[in-house]
């Protein structure tokens, strides 16, 4: 005799719904200890991931009451470019506040887990 038993997870993918405040704070401890930031930086890190956190939230909000239309050609356009001047914003505020060590191994982490989520997202299709 044999069962079969099998779940499917939600379209949160079975991630932990966290706060703005969580995330920021979890995103800030993680860069403190690849990057070995001080109280300071730490600080001023967390104010930009809370702000960033923020944003996602809100913009994600927004898209679940629009019931998620298909979008044209020139919307595409212009949320892809304001994601990248929000991506310029950020880099530019974090290179104010990690030296150039940290700066370039934060970057190479940015880098790697862009490409490991396009890897993820073309096997999905």
């Amino acid at each position: 005799m044999t069962i079969t038993v099998s779940a499917q997870r939600g379209r949160d993918g079975g991630r932990m719904q966290l706060s703005a405040e969580q995330q920021a704070t979890l995103q800030t401890k993680k860069m403190t200890l690849a990057l070995d930031l001080n109280d300071q930086q730490a600080n001023k890190v967390y104010t930009i991931q809370l702000e960033q956190a923020k944003k996602r939230k809100a913009f994600i909000a927004e898209r679940k009451k629009q019931d998620r239309p298909e979008l044209t050609k020139e919307q595409r356009f212009e949320l892809e470019e304001k994601k990248l001047d929000n991506m310029i914003a950020v880099q530019k505020e974090m290179k104010a506040i990690l030296t150039a060590d940290q700066f370039e191994k934060w970057r190479k982490i940015k880098l790697k887990r862009q490409q490991k989520g396009k890897r993820k997202h073309h096997r999905r299709r």
